[in-house]
């Protein structure tokens, strides 16, 4: 049998959207390198470990996004924001999720993300 923590790292570290995941105290549990790719970040694992709000300090849009899902523990699904990576404007396409374990107690949440911006151009 497969390490079980090392197969569950690989499917996100395979997605082929962005992910980001943070804990009840705002800190960064998680970033896959879609999402590096996505927000032109070179070391996401720099992030981890960090307040959500100078991880994302580039990108107050989705730095939002974040603080009004642990604020209010609701789920998204489906929208949409405008962020600015350097000159260059980015749509990212979100949806977010609570984490939970087993029993149902809450630990934080998780946001899934792609770049939607060459598609919201074509329109």
């Amino acid at each position: 049998m497969h390490d079980q923590n090392e197969y569950y790292q690989s499917i996100l570290d395979n997605l082929t959207g962005g992910f980001l995941s943070v804990d009840l105290e705002g800190t960064v549990v998680y970033v896959n390198p879609t999402a590096g790719r996505i927000l032109h970040l070179p070391d996401v694992n720099k992030l981890i470990g960090m307040e959500y709000h100078k991880a994302l300090g580039s990108f107050p849009a989705l730095m939002e996004v974040v603080r009004d899902v642990l604020a209010t523990h609701k789920t998204v699904h489906r929208a949409e924001v405008n962020v600015l990576h350097g000159d260059a404007p980015l749509t990212i396409g979100y949806s977010t999720l609570q984490v939970k374990n087993r029993r149902g107690d809450y630990l934080g949440l998780g946001i899934i993300f792609q770049d939607l911006t060459f598609k919201t151009l074509k329109k």
